[in-house]
């Protein structure tokens, strides 16, 4: 395997950072000082801006849970099973809220329960020293968080900005070719629709990546602003794009004709950045109607047509100019630089249901493993716990946790082996601090070179340090203790592998159902509950939805489901329309409207729609048709969410035609 320079500085920064850590802990007298060491390893990042942002979490966490254990400490000190049950649940509910928070800070409530484990449960027996224990994590994670950022800072640190610059070099050429081809009426197939979903699914990473740029004192605020809005503009764009193909896929022969000028101009608008002229949407409007009883139907498709090109080409202007101003080309206009200063990261929308799961999964285990140690007396009973709470916590939440699981304990049993040889082979021929640094460097530099592309190195070297009782005066572990607190270890992440399968099913392709039944679920309320925050959440977390399916699409070789997805996401903020607007409808356009949104609530969840709700659609727009002037009358919101609903479910089905 070729290693790179980053490789090696990479194992450098992590020993040196490690070493003077470990050092400063053993000079201070604490007690524990390996967690200083570890703390290094596991904050320690290529990229400057994930150190730091690590390194405050951790910290964080830690000093939180101290507080919390000492409170603990105090309410139940002379009721131990007590003190174990409160630390249980608290414990549980921080990783609840690490699968709930999907950016960095998750790292945080991570650490806050770790710690509530390894102080409270740990030391049940002992509360008398609690406080004690407490200030001496919180001072050894200090330590290694304070060696590590200065590290860091002096050794090569590393930027995010090309990062962040890639990925906008990456979304806007195809973005762009995105909209070409929708002017140009070419319709994507299955792979052309997933690799369009596949540039949307890495714009919202941009969402989990903002915790982590934040930290990053190489990357200007106002740079970071300029990227958050360019994602949000383009997210709003998506939409927009799978409308207006839609639109102009129906179009018949003659229509299409008659429309190219109007598609050239947009596409020379879209290639110069610039807004669109004003007579742009009037000549789409002005397109000729033919005679037949379906011109009412072309009008309408016709005026939705101008104000979507009209709102995705200012989307794209915007775009422009704040790329402008992000490449220092330019300044941005007083209006858009206010709007930009108010963006935030579009917001990645927790999984409850999921969450809620894990959690089950996780406090079974720690329960089994409690009762396990209470009935045995067994001295690695908090060691056991400890690593099925950890592992859960780790490898539960994916689509396959046994998998993953099954893969950390091939790692954990090489963890053990290269462990053993430490703690028996190298560390006892060390007489002074520079031999014990050359050992430590015989184990921690090739790891740290495997750290740096994978992150499974990085539990090895943190969890090998962890379990050889590594001191100031090294005094290794009878062999008979070691091997015992390998079997407690093992035994927690095997009773994992059972928390993890009793309350949730595995498999992609059972999460590929599930968030989609959950859209569906979603949509069905929307066509109920008026209100317009529920349907800018439900865009949000449509959106966000459609990101996490690509992905798990591609790995079950099923692209051809990504047609359809974004047909979804119109639907269901048209029903929200038609939901919110119904107040302002006369009565029989009202009662025709929610006929319409009963029947469409009826069957939010079948494979097809019905030949009734065709026939609802078709109702409500007679009934929405005389009573809102005449056919042109573009500022209609509610009869165009009739259309645009009657298009995404009904794209091959004849034209409307108004009855008389």
């Amino acid at each position: 395997m070729k290693v790179s320079a980053d490789q090696l500085i990479f194992s450098v920064k992590l020993f040196v950072a490690g070493m003077i850590a470990f050092a400063t802990a053993v000079r201070i007298g604490l007690p524990n000082p390996y967690w200083a060491l570890v703390t290094c390893c596991v904050c320690m990042n290529p990229m400057t801006g994930a150190v730091r942002s690590k390194a405050v979490y951790r910290f964080t966490g830690t000093f939180c849970a101290g507080i919390v254990t000492l409170a603990m400490v105090a309410l139940f000190a002379s009721a131990p099973l007590l003190l174990i049950a409160a630390s249980g649940i608290v414990a549980t509910l921080a990783f609840g809220a690490s699968f709930l928070d999907r950016t960095p800070r998750s790292y945080g409530f991570q650490l806050f329960a770790i710690t509530i484990m390894m102080v409270a449960v740990a030391g049940v027996d002992h509360p008398e020293i609690m406080f004690d224990t407490v200030v001496a994590r919180v001072s050894e994670i200090s330590i290694g968080v304070f060696a590590t950022t200065i590290v860091d800072a002096v050794i090569a640190p590393r930027s995010l900005e090309g990062v962040l610059r890639a990925r906008l070099h990456r979304w806007l050429p195809s973005i762009e070719k995105w909209a070409k081809d929708v002017l140009d009426g070419h319709e994507a197939d299955a792979r052309g629709e997933h690799d369009r979903l596949k540039t949307l699914s890495d714009i919202t990473s941009l969402s989990q990546l903002t915790g982590t740029l934040r930290y990053d004192p190489t990357i200007p605020r106002d740079d970071l602003r300029h990227a958050l809005a360019i994602q949000q503009r383009l997210l709003r764009m998506v939409p927009l794009l799978s409308a207006i193909g839609s639109r102009i896929a129906g179009l018949g022969a003659a229509e299409r004709l008659a429309l190219q000028p109007s598609l050239a101009l947009a596409k020379a608008c879209l290639e110069a950045g610039t807004e669109p002229p004003p007579d742009l949407a009037d000549a789409v409007r002005a397109l000729p109607l033919d005679s037949s009883p379906a011109r009412a139907w072309q009008q309408l498709v016709h005026d939705a047509l101008a104000d979507m090109l009209t709102e995705m080409l200012l989307l794209w202007s915007d775009v422009s100019r704040i790329e402008a101003a992000l490449l220092g080309k330019a300044k941005l206009a007083p209006a858009l630089a206010r709007k930009v200063s108010e963006t935030r990261a579009f917001p990645l929308n927790p999984d409850i249901n999921h969450a809620v799961r894990v959690m089950a999964g996780i406090l079974l285990s720690y329960a089994l493993l409690c009762g396990l140690w209470y009935v045995t007396g067994w001295r690695q009973g908090a060691n056991a716990v400890l690593l099925g709470s950890l592992t859960l916590a780790f490898f539960g939440g994916g689509d396959e946790p046994g998998k993953a699981i099954a893969m950390f304990t091939r790692f954990a049993l090489l963890t053990t082996l290269l462990a053993g040889i430490l703690c028996y082979g190298l560390l006892p021929l060390a007489t002074d601090f520079a031999t014990f640094a050359m050992m430590m460097g015989l184990y921690m530099l090739p790891l740290g070179i495997w750290a740096a592309v994978n992150p499974m190195a990085t539990l090895i070297l943190a969890y090998g340090i962890s379990i050889i009782n590594l001191q100031g005066h090294y005094a290794p572990f009878d062999f008979g203790t070691f091997v015992e607190a390998s079997v407690a270890s093992l035994l927690g992440i095997f009773t994992a592998i059972l928390g993890a399968g009793l309350f949730r099913t595995w498999g992609v392709q059972h999460q590929i159902q599930r968030i989609l039944r959950a859209e569906a679920r979603e949509i069905a309320l929307l066509s109920r509950s008026p209100s317009r925050r529920l349907r800018e959440n439900y865009v949000h977390r449509a959106i966000d939805r459609i990101s996490e399916v690509t992905a798990r699409l591609a790995a079950t070789g099923q692209v051809e489901r990504s047609v359809g997805l974004l047909t979804r996401l119109r639907v269901g903020a048209n029903v929200a329309d038609l939901r919110l607007m119904g107040k302002g409808m006369s009565p029989d356009a009202r009662l025709a409207t929610d006929r319409l949104l009963d029947q469409f609530g009826s069957e939010f969840d079948a494979p097809q729609p019905s030949s009734r709700l065709l026939a609802c659609i078709d109702e409500a727009l007679d009934a929405l048709w005389p009573g809102h002037g005449s056919p042109g009358d573009r500022f209609d919101r509610a009869i165009h969410a009739i259309a645009d609903l009657r298009i995404a479910l009904f794209e091959r089905a004849p034209a409307w035609v108004p009855a008389p």
